[in-house]
């Protein structure tokens, strides 16, 4: 709870970040608890599955095109505090089983490593009379296409809680979304049947996990979640 941010705006709930910065000890105590139940017993409230989605136009792109738009995901605050702590239970051991080159939302890494550390492969390679061959790799709509069982059983592989993995993926279940435009107008309730939640804490560690046993390659890998670089260098 100490993590929140004040002016963040709210989910479907319309609970505010403020609310639950400002409330009692009373109040916390019965969070907690309530928390505690819904893992007991692996259940959660439907409004906590339901985001409501804003379409922000890009720059310089037509109005007309669906593909000019970035959507943002606005999901519930209290459902936000509960993946932090589920995020924080499962980061130290995830964490570990994760492959070097995957750099994506990890603590101590970052962009510019890779970028740092792949354009120093390159002047290696220069140095040694040999050339340097690189291919990226872009997944489209990465977020959005997280096959359900098999996330369940790299998570298995990867997690020794089993009753934390079977709540993990009842937060990915039955999950829902209405897109709503400037002008207030909004869209028929749209179910999703896979996929990790945009804007949700766990989504970056849940696709890392997702992704995490690409095959060995005689080439060199940079991650930084869906973006991928392989590096060859040979003397011809």
């Amino acid at each position: 709870m100490s993590k929140l941010k004040p002016g963040k705006s709210p989910g479907r709930d319309n609970i505010h970040p403020e609310f639950v910065i400002h409330q009692s000890t009373t109040t916390s105590g019965w969070l907690c608890a309530f928390y505690t139940s819904c893992y007991q017993r692996l259940k959660l409230p439907k409004t906590w599955r339901r985001a409501s989605v804003i379409a922000l136009p890009k720059p310089n792109k037509p109005a007309e095109d669906p593909k000019s738009y970035r959507p943002i995901s606005l999901l519930c605050v209290p459902f936000k505090i509960l993946e932090r702590m589920i995020h924080s239970r499962i980061e130290p051991v995830v964490d570990s089983q994760l492959p070097r080159e995957q750099a994506g939302f990890r603590r101590g890494r970052s962009t510019a490593d890779q970028v740092t550390l792949l354009c120093q492969d390159i002047e290696d390679s220069f140095q040694d009379n040999e050339k340097a061959g690189v291919v990226y790799l872009d997944l489209t709509a990465a977020y959005d296409t997280v096959w359900h069982r098999g996330l369940h059983l790299k998570l298995m592989r990867t997690t020794p809680d089993r009753h934390m993995v079977k709540f993990i993926m009842e937060t990915l279940y039955n999950r829902s979304f209405i897109l709503q435009t400037s002008s207030g107008q909004c869209s028929r309730l749209r179910r999703l049947k896979n996929g990790v939640p945009q804007g949700a804490v766990l989504s970056p560690i849940l696709f890392n996990v997702y992704i995490h046993n690409l095959p060995d390659t005689a080439s060199r890998k940079y991650g930084y979640a869906d973006d991928l670089a392989i590096m060859l260098s040979r003397p011809t």
